[in-house]
């Protein structure tokens, strides 16, 4: 049996990069619909994408404001319900403040929209 080598780390991210479907903008809400790691009802909001990950790399930003876990884009879809879509358009957030911690006001917002 021939021994398989790593794939290069250039070819992982031209392929990650290369994603052409849909993609939820960043600063979006979703809410996790099935048993995933526990965390079912959950709300997350869509952090921003990152040039080395690509675009089938969806960071989920937690309450608190952490980047907590990541997923892909089907997952997205399939998984999750989406609360309320940003109207972002710069996805990797150049000269953007990453996300923090939810305002009283969005989590009273959150809370009516469940």
């Amino acid at each position: 049996m021939k021994r398989q080598l790593p794939e290069p780390m250039v070819k992982k991210i031209v392929r990650a990069s290369a994603y052409t479907g849909k993609v939820i903008p960043p600063r979006s809400v979703v809410k996790l619909l099935s048993p995933w790691r526990n965390n079912q009802g959950r709300i997350f909001r869509i952090g921003y994408y990152s040039r080395q990950d690509g675009l089938n790399c969806v960071w989920l930003v937690n309450e608190t404001g952490y980047y907590e876990q990541t997923t892909d884009q089907r997952s997205i879809e399939k998984d999750f319900e989406v609360l309320k879509l940003s109207v972002e358009t710069d996805l990797y957030g150049v000269d953007r403040e990453a996300l923090g911690p939810l305002s009283d006001v969005e989590s009273s917002v959150l809370e009516k929209t469940q």
